[in-house]
């Protein structure tokens, strides 16, 4: 495996050369990783990982198949998604993925998962878009970037759909992980497990990056097709990662995962109860990184995010993670103003536990742009920045149940489970803090309404997690409608929107 990373370390470096040797270095490049495909029955590494090996060889090519669309780079990377899908297998049901070991639990299980699916085809996606808006190009190309958006269409969107972990919740949306397995090699018998990790710890929502790695292809599909069934599921994806962070001293923090559905939430003896997972910001870069990739280009879709979303971003980038040297930049991770952070000390494992120049976000501040040695993504004109690419007319507004809400002081998740709550159930609020505080009181007003009713106030020591459950009675009358759930803490809010059936 060190070897496989120091050679995808090798072609991310040379496949940004520029100059008269473009040709041969796009040759070179494709070259090499064709020949790792050749030489690996099930692409190199198979399941999960395959996802974030391969992630580092398709980045730069496609990167240049966007910037420069001639047969010099659209070639070879046309041979090199062939062959790598060509790699798919086919599951229990029919549908193809790339099934290999579970990374959980790798000695015993292979799996089939979302993220080794979407961040592939979302790089084949990429290239269909590439040919989608040069038409000149589709009498050569049109068979591959046709191949491609089916795949995704099928082999995606419909299989994790119709295999049941699509999770939606009103305007909310996420999915869960797949609870099917099969023995090494063995793709012939499957069979259901309610948990396979370490410790019998329960399948779990997929983490927030995964989530949107499956919604940035819904929007590529889109793109490509106008099918407003794409779109419309990856909102309500973004919605969720969006009502997840946290307004903050100007800027956004946000956690690595939150419970997206009841079954995240299990319960223990004597009424207490625990996360099928554990909540916080992750400890390496590259993860809020690759999130901020995401919500850009949900942004320039016209897809949940405003322009006081973005200009956050960048305020947390630049104050929030910078050391405010220009010639010697040091960084921290977005959670770093707030109270009690510790910086992740240095792994030879993950060299990566410091924050990072949010590199896409280059085109919005010049102060990015400098730092991200991408002087060159500003627009001439300052006006343009902002400008949505794929969806410039586009009307976007903060989220109804956000508006009038405060910032928060601290408050690292704020959150109702389910959010539609259907009659005669209940709902669990849950609250969580990594930082000192005072008790918190929740409290409930009509989503169009301002007169706000306490619920109850709840103690919590420092990282503790704080569940309420509610049977949605307000002064002892449940009455259905909109609402949303407010925490006051300290000097800072958060809110929550819940449907009342």
């Amino acid at each position: 495996m060190k070897k496989l990373m120091l050679f995808a370390w090798i072609v991310f470096c040379t496949s940004v050369t520029f100059g008269a040797d473009m040709a041969e270095t796009a040759q070179r490049d494709t070259d090499r990783i064709i020949k790792m495909l050749e030489e690996h029955a099930d692409g190199g590494a198979s399941g999960e990982p395959i996802a974030w090996q391969w992630n580092w060889f398709l980045g730069p090519i496609l990167e240049q198949c966007r910037e420069n669309p001639t047969d010099i780079w659209l070639e070879p990377t046309e041979k090199v998604l062939n062959t790598l899908l060509d790699k798919m297998a086919v599951g229990p049901d029919g549908y193809k993925g790339f099934i290999g070991p579970y990374i959980y639990n790798t000695e015993e299980y292979w799996c089939d998962v979302h993220v080794s699916d979407a961040i592939l085809l979302s790089h084949a996606l990429s290239f269909a878009m590439v040919i989608h808006d040069h038409p000149e190009l589709k009498e050569k190309y049109g068979k591959s970037a046709e191949r491609f958006l089916a795949t995704a269409k099928r082999d995606l969107i419909e299989k994790w759909n119709k295999r049941g972990t699509f999770i939606e919740d009103g305007p909310f949306g996420g999915y869960s992980e797949w609870n099917r397995f099969c023995k090494p090699n063995d793709m012939e018998n499957w069979f259901e497990l309610k948990t396979a990790r370490p410790n019998d710890v329960p399948m779990p929502a997929l983490p927030f990056n995964k989530a949107m790695d499956m919604a940035e292809c819904m929007l590529q599909i889109y793109y490509i097709t106008k099918e407003p069934e794409y779109k419309a599921q990856a909102e309500k994806v973004f919605n969720r990662a969006k009502a997840g962070m946290n307004p903050f001293q100007g800027g956004y923090t946000w956690n690595y995962w939150e419970p997206v559905a009841p079954r995240d939430i299990i319960a223990k003896e004597n009424g207490r109860f625990d996360l099928s997972h554990w909540v916080g910001t992750h400890p390496y870069r590259d993860y809020q990184e690759g999130e901020v990739r995401k919500i850009i280009f949900a942004y320039d879709m016209g897809v949940t995010y405003t322009e006081s979303d973005i200009r956050r971003l960048v305020h947390t980038n630049l104050k929030f993670m910078w050391n405010g040297d220009r010639e010697k930049p040091e960084w921290a991770n977005s959670n770093s103003k707030l109270p009690g952070y510790q910086k992740a000390p240095p792994s030879t494992a993950y060299p990566t536990t410091a924050g990072t120049v949010w590199e896409a976000l280059s085109r919005f501040d010049a102060t990015v742009a400098y730092l991200a040695k991408k002087e060159s993504s500003l627009p001439q004109d300052a006006k343009d920045a902002f400008r949505r690419k794929y969806a410039p007319d586009a009307l976007v507004e903060e989220f109804l149940w956000m508006q009038g809400i405060g910032e928060s002081d601290g408050q690292m998740e704020a959150i109702v489970i389910p959010s539609v709550v259907p009659a005669g159930e209940k709902t669990m609020l849950l609250s969580k803090a990594d930082t000192p505080r005072t008790p918190a009181e929740i409290y409930v007003r009509p989503l169009k309404g301002s007169e706000m009713t306490l619920l109850t106030t709840l103690s919590q020591g420092d990282g503790v997690q704080m569940y309420y459950s509610w049977d949605g009675k307000i002064n002892g009358v449940r009455t259905p409608g909109e609402y949303v759930i407010i925490w006051k803490y300290r000097n800072g809010e958060r809110a929550y929107p819940v449907t009342l059936k």
